[in-house]
């Protein structure tokens, strides 16, 4: 996280309206106790981070105000099938799966969807 947020560092300050960090969590519990743990060790940086899974559903002005966003596959998968939200998906400069080796359960093809989806979108941006 660190060594990407130093690219949008402008005279010293860090252009937190420049990008999107995405962490992509199996579960809701996890994706809380990331949260948790993200916020306490960057809030001196002036990084939001906050939580959108099935249970915490963001307005878009909470999306435009976070840096890291911790969310389920499911949710994401959701989110970045719409077409309405491709200027914030765009804003997307880092995507981080944690437990990928999930790929081989049920869930494995939402994950698959979702890096499919975001290949097609960095190759055509």
């Amino acid at each position: 996280f660190l060594e990407h947020s130093q690219q949008h560092y402008d005279y010293g300050y860090l252009d937190t309206s420049s990008f999107k960090i995405v962490y992509i969590a199996p579960m809701k519990a996890l994706a809380a106790e990331m949260v948790a743990g993200f916020s306490k060790r960057l809030s001196y940086l002036g990084i939001k981070v906050r939580e959108f899974t099935g249970d915490m559903t963001l307005t878009k002005k909470e999306l435009s105000e976070t840096q890291i966003i911790v969310s389920t596959p499911e949710k994401w998968d959701v989110t970045t099938r719409k077409s309405s939200d491709i200027a914030f998906v765009e804003l997307v400069k880092l995507l981080i799966f944690d437990e990928v080796h999930l790929l081989h359960e049920e869930r494995g093809p939402v994950i698959e969807t979702i890096v499919a989806r975001t290949l097609r979108q960095v190759e055509s941006s």
